[in-house]
């Protein structure tokens, strides 16, 4: 494919920047910094949505225990309008001002925003060649009207199922957005089945996974005996949606009182509900939490372990499940979440039904009284798996579905 500086216009409202730590969810960054690699020119406009003062405040005194029940850092810090560079990826964030979570903007700053971005991209010189919107809110309204002026192609990512459209918009104002996009990507095979029985849409879609990077990847495979499987470890925010106390209830049921180690790395507000039910099933000697810890630690604490597990729900595409899977770990996902089409259950990995104690508990015995030989064949499936979708083979893929 010839590369001449094509020019790829990036929406999204979720995007880390250096002075909103906090905020850092890197996903679509992943995406754009390959692509600048990769010789396009990329621009990313963030609309950051800012809410009143008093609930902003609110939300600052309830932060974890609100976090931890809707499964999503809450902000609580304003951000002001901002040109920066990250990784040389040029982004221009927008502040908005939005009454309620989960509801559309007021049109008013609907308004501001497209005019902020038309002037920023003259400023530019930058005329699109392609539009990317991920997630709906504000993006799909915004996108809209760009390609009225541009007559661009349009791409939505879309990292949920159908409920993203219906807490904003009427079915018939949901249609009438998504009739104006020329394709969609989706995080998991489960999210494109889901939508496509919502909405018609009969133009092209393509799966748009993430990677790893390639420095992640051994350069040379992990080889695991699997004699015993008794070493089992969680990477992730200790929140209500990932589920990550219901695992102790689980591997005390399949272990009975035979030896197991658990291993938590992440903080949250579900710490305490860990070591609850640790304290209860009278196994507080087999579960550690460690907090978080530096890159380096955490890989090694995946190389002493067996089994990575996380059976989350509403999780669009957990990269640390290929973190895991890197290093030959057998990994548990969820079904019917983001990581459906990557695992395939029994071959690279296995799936569990999100937060089901029962089911997880009898998995686990199972993978426990496999053969080595078994175990060690998805361990290298796993590896191949994790190899094939690096950040640059994932971020290749996706821009050539775009301008295809």
């Amino acid at each position: 494919m010839e590369l001449r500086m094509k020019k790829i216009l990036v929406l999204t409202n979720i995007y880390p920047a250096l002075d909103m730590v906090e905020e850092n969810t890197p996903v679509v960054h992943y995406f754009t910094r390959e692509w600048v690699k990769m010789g396009y020119d990329v621009r990313v406009i963030y609309y950051r949505a800012n809410f009143p003062r008093l609930m902003m405040f609110f939300f600052s005194l309830f932060k974890n225990r609100l976090s931890s029940r809707h499964g999503a850092t809450l902000r609580t810090r304003y951000a002001s309008e901002k040109e920066y560079e990250l990784d040389c990826v040029k982004v221009k964030r927008i502040p908005l001002l939005k009454i309620k979570p989960h509801r559309a903007f007021p049109k008013r700053e609907i308004d501001k925003a497209c005019t902020i971005t038309l002037d920023y991209l003259q400023e530019q010189g930058f005329e699109p060649d392609a539009i990317i919107s991920h997630w709906v809110n504000p993006q799909l309204e915004i996108m809209d009207r760009l390609k009225r002026k541009y007559g661009c192609t349009t791409c939505y990512v879309a990292h949920l199922p159908p409920i993203e459209f219906e807490r904003i918009y009427t079915q018939e104002h949901s249609q009438g957005l998504i009739d104006n996009i020329d394709l969609i990507g989706f995080r998991s095979a489960y999210i494109r089945e889901e939508f496509l029985g919502k909405f018609k849409f009969d133009r092209p879609t393509f799966q748009c996974y993430s990677g790893i990077p390639e420095k992640f990847v051994p350069q040379v495979p992990v080889r695991r005996s699997f004699d015993k499987v008794e070493n089992y470890v969680f990477v992730g925010t200790l929140i209500k949606r990932k589920f990550p106390a219901e695992i102790i209830p689980a591997l005390v049921k399949a272990y009975k009182d035979e030896p197991f180690g658990m291993t938590y790395i992440g903080s949250g507000f579900e710490a305490t509900s860990i070591k609850k039910h640790a304290m209860e099933l009278n196994v507080s000697r087999n579960v550690h939490l460690m907090g978080h810890i530096p890159r380096e630690e955490v890989v090694r604490k995946l190389q002493e372990s067996d089994v990575f597990i996380m059976i989350s729900k509403w999780e669009a595409f957990g990269l640390v499940y290929l973190e895991a899977m890197s290093q030959g770990l057998i990994t548990i996902a969820s079904r019917h979440e983001g990581f459906d089409g990557i695992i395939e259950h029994g071959k690279n990995g296995f799936l569990c039904e999100a937060g089901n104690i029962g089911e997880l508990a009898d998995l686990v015995s199972e993978i426990r009284t496999m053969a080595p030989e078994k175990l060690q064949e998805i361990s290298r499936n796993a590896m191949k798996t994790a190899k094939w979708l690096t950040d640059r083979n994932a971020a290749k893929m996706y821009i050539e579905e775009v301008l295809a």
